[in-house]
């Protein structure tokens, strides 16, 4: 499994094996996501080929619309693992530049088999655009590669409550306090990573200790208190755990970046949870907004609130 940076690489490493490549943004590698990558694995194991995705670092409008490019579900590395976790055998991760977005559509196959002579097949999502101004849809792409002897397959949508999944939808969802939603069309429960970092040890003297993430991506989910799991770094163990993500208003009056603070519902040894470990936490529940409270005795108030909460919800997906 690997990540390449250049089609090019990539097409002279496996010119003696049969490629099915998984076209798309990819962004969130949700359900519907999740679709196009099972058929490429599916059409690559009849052929005893390699199934891969070819992506992109960046949203493609933030080359051709600079500023006004929807915001990330993950980074680049995230995407990556997730797509090797579905089964792609290798990450193709090429920039969208001047080159690339001025291939006409009718060149756009041509253009891949150049660079990768090995490519068997494509498979896509049926609202799939591509070529120059985007002219070209998953229906042109089939024609033009059955031309030229190469197999595409177009999936369908995937359909929750009506509505097809898509990454759109999804930021709309976690900007809007929906992460139960956020998590029914990921298809496993958001989660956030990163490096404990040292606090002001204002919850521990409230009692209820935190463990701190600075955690600022490009979609943020909406300022709030969540419940949800938290596992550390090469432990299969899932805790649970309540969190406030936001500016803490009631402590701090000029805070600037948020902070993801965590409080585990049952005790740890903060020998073993300190500052400097890497962990994951997933937000499984959203529970209320962000407030300023009058009185740190009533912050005390609602946290008790919020865990027992946190708690009851939690004990239904245990």
């Amino acid at each position: 499994m690997e990540i390449i940076r250049s089609i090019e690489e990539f097409g002279l490493k496996n010119k003696n094996q049969s490629i099915v490549l998984a076209i798309g943004m990819f962004d969130g590698v949700h359900l519907g996501h999740q679709q196009v990558l099972a058929a490429t694995c599916q059409s690559s194991f009849q052929i005893s080929g390699l199934a891969a995705a070819f992506t992109f670092p960046k949203h493609p409008a933030s080359y051709l619309r600079p500023g006004k490019e929807p915001p990330l579900l993950m980074d680049a590395s995230q995407k990556a693992e997730k797509l090797l976790d579905c089964g792609m055998k290798a990450v193709v991760m090429r920039e969208f530049n001047r080159e690339f977005s001025s291939v006409e559509a009718e060149d756009f196959v041509p253009f891949l088999k150049d660079r990768i002579p090995s490519l068997h097949g494509i498979c896509v999502g049926k609202n799939f655009r591509f070529g120059k101004d985007r002219v070209g849809d998953s229906e042109f792409l089939k024609l033009k590669s059955e031309e030229i002897g190469i197999n595409v397959e177009v999936i369908d949508s995937k359909v929750l409550d009506g509505e097809a999944i898509s990454s759109s939808r999804i930021r709309i969802a976690l900007a809007s306090g929906g992460i139960e939603l956020v998590n029914e069309m990921l298809g496993r429960p958001y989660s956030v990573h990163g490096i404990v970092q040292p606090g002001k040890a204002m919850g521990r003297k409230i009692g209820f200790p935190t463990l701190n993430l600075d955690w600022e991506p490009q979609c943020r989910p909406v300022y709030g208190v969540y419940a949800g799991f938290l596992t550390r770094e090469s432990s299969a163990k899932r805790l649970p755990a309540v969190a406030n993500y936001g500016l803490r208003p009631t402590v701090e009056n000029q805070a600037l970046l948020p902070r993801l603070e965590i409080h585990s519902i049952e005790e740890l040894d903060h020998m073993e949870w300190k500052t400097g470990i890497f962990l994951k936490m997933e937000l499984c529940h959203f529970i209320r907004a962000e407030k300023k409270f009058d009185s740190l005795d009533d912050l005390k108030f609602q946290i008790s609130k919020d865990k027992e909460q946190a708690r009851e919800l939690l004990d239904k997906l245990s």
